[in-house]
């Protein structure tokens, strides 16, 4: 199933997508650093939005912080960095893909490239600064980029079942030719 919007279209909603995920999870990184670094958490909503200062070296909820420098660069960096390549080189070439699919892709190329920004320039770290709970219950810290991140898998998947759906329905639509279809006996 291909959307039909146009290559153009595509292209600057890809464009979009990166100049505001990226820009938006530069700045507010910016300004966390400048504001929450040193301070202890801001918090609103009773507690329900928690703004606070930390530097991650691993992976989503620090995951790989642990391992070596040497490894953590590998995996983080360069692992990460030839993913982005191909989800660009997905985006570029195959860009008649479901638009839904696009869209998924664009956030994650868009996230993927604000932590590796934060990663090259920062020393293998992610600057995180929100977190969000209710009670106990509450996320990891995290930022813009890991929410484009987030909302590009999440889509992924629904296009997965999206598209998973609409081919079954379409194969059963074409099973139903004219020819298959015989009258029945009451017709005659």
């Amino acid at each position: 199933m291909s959307s039909t919007v146009s290559k153009v279209t595509r292209y600057t909603l890809l464009l979009a997508c990166l100049l505001f995920c990226v820009g938006c999870d530069q700045v507010t990184k910016k300004i966390a650093v400048e504001k929450l670094k040193y301070e202890p958490p801001i918090t609103y909503f009773n507690n329900t939005l928690r703004m606070e200062y930390a530097e991650n070296t691993g992976a989503f909820l620090s995951v790989g912080s642990g391992l070596s420098k040497p490894v953590r660069f590998f995996m983080l960096v360069i692992a990460n960095a030839a993913f982005l390549i191909i989800v660009t080189g997905m985006l570029i070439f195959r860009w008649q893909m479901p638009l839904i699919q696009f869209i998924a892709l664009s956030l994650l190329l868009a996230g993927g490239i604000g932590n590796l920004i934060d990663r090259v320039f920062l020393n293998g770290i992610v600057i995180d600064f929100l977190n969000i709970g209710f009670g106990p219950l509450r996320t990891g810290i995290f930022n813009v980029a890991d929410m484009a991140i987030t909302g590009g898998a999440l889509l992924m998947l629904a296009s997965w079942f999206f598209t998973k759906d609409q081919s079954g329905k379409e194969n059963r639509s074409e099973s139903k030719t004219p020819e298959s279809i015989t009258p029945s006996a009451t017709e005659s």
